[in-house]
C-alpha cells in the first residue's frame, strides 16, 4: 500500500478545527491532545464524543461528500495531521470494496443520528420528555452496536459497561439513568443479558434491525404526538383487540370501524370510553394500521402480517416509558 503524507496542525485549547456546515477539506488523525465533537444548539453545546490521541475525526464527509455534521474543538493544546481528500482516495483505492462499503454505511448512520438528534433538540428544547430521551438513547445505542458490537452466533453482543459509559458521556446523562433505560429494554425483551468469555455482562440483541425499527416507531410516535410522555394503556389495548381480530380474519388486510371495535372490546372487559380520543395517535406511525375517516365514523385498516410486531413494540415502549416515570418519582 502506498504511503501518504499529511499536513500537521497545532490547535490551542478552545480552538475550532471545523464547524458544523463547513465543507470537507479531508479527515484528521489526532497525534496528541483531545478533541470534543459537539453540536451547538442556541449557545448550548451537545457533546457527541471526545476523541483522544490515535483517533480519527471528520471521516464522514469523505464518504458522502456532505458538509460537516458536527463541530470539533480542542480541549487542550492538540496536534492533528490532515489527510486530504486526494490522499484519502488513494488509500481507499487499495482497500477491499466491501470494507469501503461498510465504512460508508457506518458514516451514513452516524450522520443520520446526528441530524435526528438536532431535529429533536430543536423541536423540544427546554421541554423534558422521557420519550424524547429514550429515542436519543436508542439511536446512540444502535450506533454502538454497529461500532463496537460483536457477532456471536445469530446475535449481536455489546459489553454493558461500554454501552453505559458511552451513552452517559454522549447524552450527558447519569449512568444510573442509562441503567434504567437498559433494564427496561431488557424487561421488554428488546435486549437480553449474558456473560462473555471474560465474565463481563454483555447486552444481546437478536437482530439490530429490530432495535432500529423500534427506535423509528418511537420517533414517529413522538413527532406525530409531541405532547406524549408515555404510551397510554388504551393504545396497547386497541392493538390487542386488532391483533385478536386478525387471527380470525381470512384476509391479509381487513377493516373494522371504531364503533364495532369498541362494542366487541367492551364485551371482553376492556375500558373503551377514551378510545375515540386517541385514534389520531395511530396516524402515520406504523404501516400495520391505517386510519380511514368516513362520513360518520373512522375505521382501522389492519395488515395481518405486521400487526403483531406493532403490538409488541407498543408493549415495550409503554413498559420502558413507565419504568422511567416510576424511577423519576422515586428519585423525587
Amino acid at each position: 500500500m502506498s504511503r501518504v503524507s499529511g499536513k500537521n496542525k497545532i490547535l490551542k485549547k478552545g480552538e475550532l478545527l471545523f464547524k458544523a456546515g463547513d465543507s470537507s477539506d479531508g479527515m484528521y488523525v489526532l497525534r496528541k491532545g483531545q478533541i470534543q465533537i459537539f453540536l451547538d444548539k442556541g449557545g448550548n453545546d451537545i457533546v457527541l464524543a471526545s476523541v483522544a490521541a490515535g483517533g480519527m475525526i471528520g471521516e464522514m464527509s469523505l464518504f458522502d461528500k456532505k458538509p460537516r455534521s458536527a463541530s470539533a474543538r480542542a480541549m487542550e493544546e492538540t496536534e492533528v495531521t490532515q489527510i486530504s481528500n486526494d490522499d484519502f482516495n488513494k488509500i481507499i483505492s487499495q482497500i477491499p470494496k466491501w470494507l469501503v462499503s461498510l465504512m460508508a454505511t457506518l458514516s451514513s448512520r452516524l450522520r443520520d443520528t446526528n441530524e435526528r438528534l438536532q431535529d429533536l433538540e430543536a423541536k423540544y428544547k427546554g421541554n423534558y420528555n422521557p420519550l424524547e430521551e429514550l429515542i436519543r438513547t436508542l439511536q446512540i445505542l444502535i450506533l454502538l452496536y454497529y461500532k463496537d458490537g460483536i457477532k456471536e452466533g445469530k446475535a449481536w453482543i455489546l459489553e454493558r459497561e461500554i454501552a453505559v459509559v458511552e451513552l452517559a458521556k454522549i447524552l450527558s446523562l447519569d449512568k444510573a439513568k442509562i441503567e434504567v433505560w437498559l433494564n427496561a429494554l431488557i424487561k421488554g425483551n428488546m435486549l437480553s443479558v449474558s456473560k462473555n468469555q471474560y465474565k463481563k455482562d454483555v447486552l444481546n440483541v437478536a437482530n439490530r434491525g429490530d432495535l432500529e425499527r423500534f427506535s423509528e416507531f418511537a420517533r414517529k410516535l413522538r413527532v406525530k404526538n409531541p405532547n406524549i410522555k408515555a404510551l397510554p394503556q388504551d393504545y396497547v389495548d386497541i392493538l390487542e383487540m386488532l391483533s385478536k381480530m386478525s387471527k380470525t380474519s381470512a384476509y391479509d388486510t381487513f377493516s373494522v370501524d371504531l364503533k364495532q371495535l369498541m362494542n366487541e372490546s367492551k364485551a371482553l372487559g376492556f375500558r373503551v370510553d377514551s378510545w375515540p380520543s386517541i385514534v389520531g395517535m395511530f396516524v402515520d406511525v406504523d404501516d400495520s394500521v391505517a386510519i380511514v375517516k368516513g362520513p360518520k365514523d373512522v375505521s382501522f385498516k389492519v395488515t395481518k402480517k405486521t400487526i403483531e410486531n406493532f403490538l409488541s413494540n407498543s408493549k415495550v415502549l409503554r413498559a420502558v416509558t413507565l419504568s422511567e416515570e416510576k424511577s423519576s418519582t422515586r428519585a423525587a
